[in-house]
């Protein structure tokens, strides 16, 4: 089988591709952090509560 062709990723030299495509590959959209960051405070206020009652 053949593998597939690599995407296509902006930049002009290989390094600046190689940067462009680890950032896309490791970049959270910020609403995604934001609800990542709530659902922890809703479970650390949950540990909290569990812990003094």
């Amino acid at each position: 089988m053949k593998p597939l062709p690599a995407p296509n990723v902006p930049g002009n030299t290989e390094a600046e591709r190689f940067d462009n495509a680890v950032r896309k590959m490791f970049s959270v959209s910020k609403e995604e952090l934001r609800k990542r960051e709530a659902k922890w405070k809703r479970a650390q206020a949950r540990k909290k509560r569990a812990k003094k009652g």
